[in-house]
């Protein structure tokens, strides 16, 4: 026998893709690959990360991380793109844990 009125409502995913197939957190202006590299620069957990994005909430943090992790090969044109910025920037810092780790991903 069914309930009246009880459908089963697919849960809304945090994370949504515009026009370009860039990922942003739902509702808000801001890209996972934001979220990505602050994790790349400052390291820290879901908590630290989200006192850094005072706007999100920490599942959708945990959520942009998730999508990361799963959609990495995606997302190695755009860590690139960055690293190329920070190279011809000319930063001095070349051996800072943020560029090791940018680096290491653009070698991939």
């Amino acid at each position: 026998m069914a309930i009246r009125g009880s459908k089963t409502k697919k849960p809304v995913s945090p994370i949504e893709l515009d026009s370009s197939g860039v990922a942003w957190i739902r509702g808000k202006q801001v890209k996972v690959i934001e979220i990505v590299l602050d994790k790349l620069a400052h390291g820290g957990s879901v908590k630290e990360i989200r006192s850094r994005f005072p706007g999100l909430t920490q599942k959708q943090v945990s959520a942009a991380l998730d999508y990361f992790r799963n959609h990495q090969d995606e997302f190695q044109t755009e860590i690139q793109r960055y690293w190329q910025q920070i190279s011809q920037l000319g930063i001095r810092e070349a051996n800072s844990p943020f560029q090791r780790r940018l680096r290491e991903l653009s070698n991939r």
